[in-house]
């Protein structure tokens, strides 16, 4: 299993410029050269969008609730890699 805790974000002043579109390229070529057949992910709703064009699937909205009572609105996402056998 390939696990990335820490959020990844392109900064607003850069964006538009493909960077984040790599990054995830990246990421699942990444994920699919390790056997992985589906990746998940929690996507801000301003990020599912972005997501869904990229061939992700998610509508629902949840909230994560922190220890100290912080919520935040996200929605659960997936995607099947391609086999690349």
């Amino acid at each position: 299993m390939l696990t990335i805790r820490k959020a990844k974000r392109v900064r607003p002043s850069h964006m538009g410029r493909g960077i984040g579109r790599e990054m995830l390229k990246y990421l699942e070529a990444l994920a699919s050269e390790n056997g992985l057949v589906a990746l998940r992910l929690d996507a801000t709703p301003n990020a599912a969008p972005f997501y869904r064009e990229h061939g992700w699937k998610g509508d629902s909205i949840s909230t994560y609730r922190s220890p100290r009572g912080l919520e935040l609105a996200y929605i659960p996402m997936t995607k099947r890699l391609p086999d690349i056998a």
